[in-house]
């Protein structure tokens, strides 16, 4: 039984509505926040009429300019300035004063006494120590501030591809979709006429509704990614990528290395600091194992003119309290630290970065495989079966498994895209920049 060319179509305008690989490829116009309607600006907030059109550096921008997870790194950092200030500053002196009276009376009057004792306590950790461990807490914050701000932009980059990836394959879908919806009317009139079966009838019919259920859930993905987007960038807009994004060639594993050497947020130096802080907490515990002594000055007045000055210390006994605690955690810290310190500099950050270079390289090259070659190759295949069945030589099974392995090839080139971002993000992450 020949199919009649007017259903030819059908598989062409099928094909070319699922096409994602290549619009993925091909950047929509760029646009900017543009509210649906004069009242609808996002400084207003109204979140159901405006949407924030944006590009990946726009997206980004946004987000480190007003994002409350960026917020929250900076409380982290904060806390940590707080902890610094807190190690480098000494007990607070005490000022303690009394005014006595008793039962003697000279010359028919009272006789009152005063006192004053000024105390300092202090530590053998105030000469130095403290200090210096109070300038690795400040360090160690801001690097760690640099790799989270590092992460959240790579995280950042990763949601968008996913954005436009789930915006991309929602439209696509509605419009195969509607096309789908069309044919099945040219199909029944054709089994009407007896030119095709009630099963191929079916078997389209059955695709209207697959794309009809991928699109709903494409759709509920893409609005739940919004909100989440919304938020994280502090926006009460609807966040919408206007274009594909678009990433520069990886560069080669040595000269990463030697970024990451130099970087000042690398791996390599987050546990450099890492390290050094804990030796110094550690020393820190074990000096104020010894207690505080409070030193202190005594002067006394009575009321028949007596002036006494006098100095003592106070010392507490460490018969309980040794510090214990603190040195048995500070002392985990640093074997924690030097393990991992030790892994680095036998060659660890290496592998990891090597490793990660090669998984990004090959990565990106599975997504060029895919968008041009096996996409291609499938639709050459789609293309041939199409002509056979319309001049009597192939079947419609043929023809709809060719379709549907043109389509699992599409899909799956737009999940190993999100997958490159990815890799390319840890990698970025290791090396202490963008890659």
């Amino acid at each position: 039984m020949r199919t009649p060319r007017a259903f030819t179509p059908f598989f062409a305008h099928l094909f070319g509505a699922l096409f994602f690989g290549a619009l993925f490829f091909h950047p929509l116009p760029a646009l900017s926040l543009s509210p649906r309607d004069a009242s609808a600006s996002p400084a207003l907030g109204h979140s159901a009429h405006c949407e924030l059109k944006t590009t990946l550096e726009e997206f980004r921008a946004h987000a480190l300019a007003n994002s409350p997870l960026v917020a929250d790194i900076d409380r982290e950092y904060a806390t940590q300035l707080a902890k610094a200030i807190d190690t480098e500053l000494w007990a607070n002196p005490e000022l303690s004063a009394e005014e006595t009276w008793t039962r003697m009376y000279v010359g028919g009057a009272n006789d009152p006494q005063s006192s004053v004792t000024l105390s300092q306590p202090v530590k053998l950790s105030n000469f130095g120590k403290r200090d210096k461990v109070a300038e690795l807490l400040r360090k160690a914050g801001e690097t760690e501030k640099n790799i989270k701000l590092l992460q959240f932009a790579q995280e950042t980059t990763i949601n968008f591809v996913r954005l436009f990836a789930l915006q991309e394959t929602a439209r696509i879908l509605k419009l195969a979709e509607n096309d789908a919806a069309r044919k099945v009317a040219t199909v029944k009139q054709h089994v009407k006429e007896g030119l095709l079966s009630q099963g191929s009838e079916s078997l389209f019919e059955g695709e209207k509704y697959r794309l009809e259920a991928q699109r709903t859930g494409a759709e509920a993905s893409l609005a739940a990614l919004r909100a989440e987007l919304a938020m994280s960038l502090g926006t009460p807009c609807s966040v919408v990528a206007s274009r594909a994004p678009q990433f520069s060639k990886i560069p080669a594993a040595a000269s990463l290395l030697d970024k990451a050497r130099a970087s000042s947020i690398s791996e390599k130096a987050r546990i450099d600091i890492t390290q050094a802080l804990a030796t110094e907490q550690l020393r820190l515990a074990e000096l104020d194992a010894f207690p505080a002594v409070a030193p202190r000055v005594v002067y006394q007045h009575t009321n028949d003119g007596g002036d006494f000055v006098g100095a003592g210390i106070t010392i507490p006994l460490p018969l309980w309290n040794r510090n214990q605690a603190e040195r048995t955690r500070a002392a985990a810290e640093r074997v924690v630290a030097d393990r991992t310190s030790d892994l680095i500099n036998r060659g660890g950050l290496e592998l990891q970065i090597t490793s990660t270079h090669a998984a990004a390289v090959s990565s990106e090259r599975q997504v060029e495989i895919y968008t041009s070659h096996v996409e291609a190759a499938f639709k050459t295949a789609l293309n041939a079966e199409e002509r056979a069945y319309t001049s009597g030589r192939g079947g419609v099974l043929d023809v709809w498994q060719t379709f549907r392995a043109l389509n699992e090839a599409q899909l799956t080139g737009l999940s190993l895209r999100q997958h490159a971002a990815t890799i390319r993000a840890r990698l970025s992450i290791l090396v202490g920049e963008e890659v």
